[in-house]
């Protein structure tokens, strides 16, 4: 039991969640929350979270009273009521919950009571975060240096402007009711576009104009500040494409590599100024350009909550960013900050991280996806995002962190060779480092290859000399591989820039498994380095590693009762948020049933990497040969693999390794074409025996329940290789939401397939009843007749249900310019859950 150093009269706690998944939001705020429940509550706090998201995990914890409601101020003002609460926590739900929480405030009315307090963020601050005019002449008359902007309220006003101004110009909303949208315009036939698209973003109908920064260097801060003025630098982050590309959409590197001390320092103050100014009590990242000729630093956003830099910088740096960041808003001084005794020092929670490797943080783009199904985007890469995902690679060096990010983000390093982008032509190859794509890092790649001088590179790019000699360092590896052939001397090269088995084998036109007995042979076996706060100065009982090749092995095998999970990775369009949830509940479940778990993953937002999920967590790439290298550390009892990862279990399978499926396909399914409706017989398969569950209903972003009893329904043919939730599906045409469907003859008009991810997770919500964990209970040897009666007992209540999901709101227009209509099934982003009656 951890003591109280808090306000004692803050007893009731609401967590607000962030909402759907989408673009520049993976799920990393509900994480947060998950993560920070059970210390909060140890501390005597009653704590309560609302949230729409059905993939939200928080949603599922034990550790507090969960309310799936809309976002909105009204069900907001009503769970307060209601539930009586103290304080509420808007920062950790990101930018959506500091929006909302500023709504709640100023609709909160006399006769509605005392209001709570919000923690962490003052209500002056607040209005000072939705007024830029007022933060930027705030942060102005401080001494710091910000882009300085003009707010227009037309496109007559914008016009007038215009004339005062130089191209490129940056437009964005000004109160925007989502996530900000910047364009940057660089020619005038856009203008009035942009302004008019950032007008209908704004609540206030307005846009602030200022002149463009592109080509500068941009750079990433993450800082904690505590109620008596204490401030500390968890960590710092660069990105390699200058500002003008959206940063996430740029590979990111930390530390920094690229800029002087004497300047790093300078960011450092000025981030803890703005710390000060904003008097937080939590989190602050500070966004800043740097102008390399003249040194000048401008401050270009401000982002007092936890966002996807929290948990990045948390995984890079292993300090625990979010529980601290929780106590600091309750009130307690860093010094004070208590955590869990046997993962962390007792003074961790007060010192600045020290790094010492190197982490690539990696975008994934979903172009190719796209276009195999027939859909072309705008591929160039500008101010809005258009990276689905990311991917981290660790590593002592820039090389190999980048190779490992380069093989994490994609599963295989195929395209990722010498010959990939050889078709590229001259004209097009120009093009392309002006007005970079996707593949940014083979392009810069090909450009060395042909002769392109660094510093012509430089000027083309706006990219850090220092890049480029990395990059034609590895080239220069990459050649004396493939001319010298297989060998001890150039595997353990080949080995310490990060090069995969797979990639070798292609080099030398060999195979897995010959590689992997070379290495064994020649002894270049991979060592696992421990990510602690204080690298290594202070014993720490550290739970995350990463591999590398070095002489000393800081990893211990856990035990031989230890089941080893291979998470989903990326976030990817599908099913990512969703992948994250069921692999975080697996390993949840595994623990109560007695088993040690390791987790491999490497995608920062995935609540599976949570150090209190599983016992160790390895952060590596999730080939085969990654994998097989931590078998042979851990040497775990099963591995368990999701079932899309098909060439992943037929190799592990191949090496004599037990794999339990967790049953997915290969792709996310296509939804029902937009005239007609698909029905679900959603089922459980416990191994031996199909259970009913019930009828669902799908149209094009949508999915409701029928009312209609199918527990008789007879399904004793049913025989499959792994237990799981399935789904029997059949299609009919018409758009009308019905309450009874006849049901067709099984074996003949409809198909089976295991139900989607995002879909177990939604009955799971509405069911009370988690049907991973069922899922995972079955595979020790059945279900138990309490679990079986459970899951029955709560068919009637669940058909009767009043909640749908909707997946169809994402701006695929915004972000991709698609050629044809995107499948909001197939390429989910995100999805929420809605009552009926509010629909």
């Amino acid at each position: 039991m951890y003591k109280r150093t808090t306000d004692e009269n803050l007893k009731r706690i609401l967590f607000l969640g962030s909402g759907e998944t989408d673009f520049g939001m993976q799920g990393e705020n509900d994480a947060a929350i998950y993560q920070v429940l059970p210390i909060l509550k140890s501390q005597g706090y009653r704590l309560f979270i609302v949230d729409d998201n059905p993939y939200s995990l928080a949603l599922e914890s034990s550790e507090a009273e969960t309310i799936v409601a809309t976002l909105t101020v009204q069900s907001i003002k009503s769970i307060i009521k209601e539930k009586q609460i103290d304080a509420v926590f808007p920062g950790f739900a990101g930018l959506r919950g500091l929006r909302l929480w500023h709504q709640v405030i100023a609709e909160w009315r006399e006769e509605d009571g005392a209001r709570p307090v919000g923690l962490g963020i003052s209500d002056k601050t607040l209005d000072l975060l939705n007024d830029s005019t007022a933060l930027f002449e705030t942060l102005s008359e401080a001494g710091l240096a910000m882009p300085e902007a003009t707010i227009v309220r037309s496109q007559s006003e914008a016009n007038e402007l215009l004339r005062d101004l130089e191209l490129p110009l940056l437009v964005r909303a000004h109160n925007p009711a989502q996530g900000t949208t910047r364009r940057i315009v660089r020619r005038l036939d856009d203008f009035e576009e942009a302004v008019n698209q950032v007008l209908s973003q704004s609540l206030t109908k307005e846009a602030m104009i200022s002149k463009a920064i592109n080509g500068l260097k941009e750079v990433s801060l993450l800082v904690l500040r505590d109620k008596a003025g204490n401030c500390l630098q968890v960590g710092a982050s660069e990105d390699m494409d200058p500002i003008g590309i959206h940063t996430a959409d740029s590979l990111s590197v930390a530390p920094i590599l690229t800029i002087s001390d004497q300047i790093v320092q300078e960011m450092r103050a000025q981030a803890f100024l703005v710390a000060d100014i904003l008097n937080v009590q939590g989190p602050v990242h500070v966004q800043l350009a740097l102008n390399e000729r003249t040194g000048q630093l401008y401050i270009i956003k401000v982002s007092p909550y936890l966002d996807q830099l929290s948990n990045r910088m948390a995984l890079m740096t292993g300090y625990p960013v979010m529980l601290v960041a929780a106590q600091l808003a309750t009130g307690r001084r860093i010094m004070d900050v208590e955590l869990p005794a046997d993962s962390y020092h007792e003074k961790t929670a007060m010192m600045e991280p020290v790094m010492d490797h190197i982490v690539v943080k990696l975008p994934v783009f979903s172009f190719g996806d796209l276009k195999a199904s027939g859909i072309h985007v705008n591929r160039q890469l500008n101010s809005i995002q258009k990276s689905v995902g990311s991917a981290l690679g660790f590593g002592r060096t820039f090389i190999e962190a980048m190779e490992k990010a380069i093989r994490a983000a994609h599963f295989n390093n195929r395209s990722f060779s010498p010959k990939y982008m050889k078709n590229v032509s001259d004209d097009e190859m120009i093009q392309q480092l002006i007005h970079p794509h996707d593949n940014r890092v083979l392009l810069l790649l090909e450009a060395l290859r042909r002769g392109y001088e660094v510093d012509e590179l430089a000027e083309l790019t706006k990219i850090d000399e220092f890049y480029f000699y990395q990059l034609k360092q590895l080239l220069v590896t990459e050649e004396r591989i493939l001319d010298s052939g297989p060998s001890h001397e150039q595997l353990a090269e080949a080995k310490q820039s990060g090069l995969s088995d797979g990639l070798l084998a292609r080099f030398w036109n060999s195979n897995f498994q010959n590689i992997r007995a070379l290495a064994k042979e020649a002894g270049v076996i991979p060592t696992y380095k421990a990510l602690e706060p204080s690298a290594g100065e202070f014993p720490e009982n550290a739970h995350q590693f990463f591999a590398t090749f070095e002489e000393e092995n800081e990893s211990v095998a856990v035990s031989k009762h230890t089941i080893l999970l291979v998470g989903s990775g990326a976030f990817r369009m599908g099913d990512g948020a969703a992948a994250g949830y069921v692999t975080s509940v697996a390993l949840s479940e595994l623990r109560k049933l007695g088993y040690h778990t390791v987790i491999m993953n490497n995608n920062a937002a995935d609540a599976s990497l949570l150090p209190h999920l599983s016992d160790k967590q390895y952060l590596e790439p999730l080939e085969t040969s990654d994998v097989m290298a931590v078998v042979d550390q851990e040497n775990p009892e099963a591995i368990l693999v999701p079932g899309n990862r098909r060439k992943l279990i037929a190799s592990l399978l191949a090496l004599g390794q037990r794999v339990i499926v967790l049953p997915k396909e290969k792709h996310q399914p296509f939804g029902p074409e937009a005239d007609e409706s698909e029905f679900a017989l959603n089922l459980f398969y416990d191994g031996q025996r199909a259970y009913p569950l019930v009828l669902t209903q799908h149209q094009a972003g949508e999915i409701r329940l029928v009312d209609q009893d199918v527990s008789g329904t007879d399904l004793a043919g049913i025989h499959l290789d792994h237990s799981g939730v399935y789904q029997l599906i059949w299609r009919k045409k018409g758009l009308n939401w019905v309450r009874h469907v006849d049901l067709p003859d099984f074996s003949v008009d409809s198909w089976l397939r295991p139900m989607p991810f995002g879909q177990i997770a939604f009955l799971s919500k509405l069911l009370k009843i988690s049907l991973i964990r069922l899922v995972v209970r079955s595979w020790k040897g059945g279900l138990t007749e309490n679990d079986l009666g459970a899951l029955v007992a709560h068919m009637p209540d669940l058909r009767g249900s009043d909640f749908a999901m909707v997946s169809d709101r994402t701006d695929f227009h915004l972000h991709l310019q698609p050629d044809a209509p995107i499948d909001s099934t197939r390429f989910e982003m995100g999805a929420k859950i809605v009552r009926l009656q509010e629909d």
